[in-house]
């Protein structure tokens, strides 16, 4: 297939990156005559990034600018700069292919979407294919039976955005494709650590046409550190972003909702958060009985706490079988 001209703007963002910049720039490179313009925000890096890429990477519409540190100030401060029609966040260590980001805007313009996104193929640190995790675009895939583009109903956005917290349903924005105008108008929040995106796709899932691909064409690389991260700033985190989908919720539900939805809707929008939530602090509470110094077995606060945890996953299954039913009975504009 012979790739064409594309209405993108890249933001590369960067910060004491150089270790894993060369084989990110020699896959970029394979593209960067396609798109419009590539802007590169660095961080003010001390490792020789910046002096590396203004070395090797060459575009005729190529564009420097620094930031102080701050994963989401770089990304908006990088969109604010683009003039392209689309914006692609290139995060060095995840990669996409040309064809890939051909299909991505194809996908835009005919479904008048304002973001499309599609899943990555998992690798490990050392770049072999790995089993990553299931995110929630998966599930979207797997429950609406997709395999063509299609337009996802905002409904259908927010659910999937609160149902595996902190997960969230943009996944990993080195596989999609934004409108540059959606992103200057609603930037990425900042005060939500490495989880940005996860509470833009939970304030924004109705402010938006957000469409999915089946197909597959970036790799993410998954690093250990971040999967061993579970402390007590996740669980605040997790916190905070189940506050912001019962406040969206609640705005959400100031709208009407479509018609066979009226009924449907309020309760699985408003339910949803509150009992993922209640399901978390009762695994919390076990955990932390269990933590204790004699046998957890001997201990009936234990096993109160287990029960009450086994109580509320049966009530989340219950909820998300509903939520799953009405994905797989909805129907899609796809392409």
């Amino acid at each position: 297939m012979k790739l064409s001209q594309l209405p993108i703007g890249v933001v590369l963002p960067t910060l004491n990156v150089r270790p894993s910049l060369a084989p990110h720039l020699a896959q970029l490179q394979t593209w960067a005559e396609l798109v419009e313009e590539i802007v590169v925000v660095d961080s003010h890096s001390t490792d020789g990034t910046l002096e590396l890429l203004k070395q090797e990477l060459h575009h005729p519409r190529l564009r420097f600018v620094q930031c102080p540190p701050g994963l989401y100030q770089a990304w908006n401060y990088g969109i604010a700069q683009l003039n392209a029609r689309f914006t692609y966040i290139s995060t060095v260590g995840d990669t996409i292919t040309g064809e890939g980001l051909q299909h991505l805007a194809t996908a835009a313009e005919e479904l008048h979407s304002d973001l499309v996104i599609s899943r990555p193929q998992f690798l490990d640190a050392k770049g072999r294919p790995a089993k990553g995790p299931r995110w929630p675009i998966h599930n979207l895939l797997e429950w609406c039976a997709i395999k063509h583009p299609a337009v996802v109903e905002p409904w259908q956005v927010f659910l999937l955005a609160v149902m595996d917290i902190p997960e969230g349903v943009l996944g990993s924005s080195a596989s999609n494709l934004y409108r540059t105008d959606l992103l200057k108008r609603l930037p990425f929040p900042t005060d939500y650590g490495h989880a940005g995106d996860t509470a833009w796709g939970i304030c924004h899932a109705f402010d938006c046409a957000l469409a999915v691909t089946p197909k597959v064409f970036s790799r993410f690389m998954l690093h250990p550190s971040a999967a061993r991260s579970g402390s007590d700033g996740k669980k605040v985190l997790a916190s905070r972003l189940f506050d912001l989908a019962r406040q969206t919720a609640r705005e959400i539900l100031k709208r009407p909702a479509p018609g066979p939805l009226q009924e449907l809707l309020p309760p699985l929008l408003s339910e949803l958060p509150a009992e993922l939530q209640e399901l978390r602090e009762c695994k919390d509470r076990y955990d932390l009985v269990r933590r204790k110094a004699w046998p957890w077995v001997l201990n009936p606060v234990a096993w109160q706490a287990r029960r009450q945890r086994n109580r509320q996953r049966v009530q989340v299954r219950e909820t998300k079988g509903k939520i799953r039913r009405h994905f797989g009975s909805a129907s899609l504009r796809r392409k």
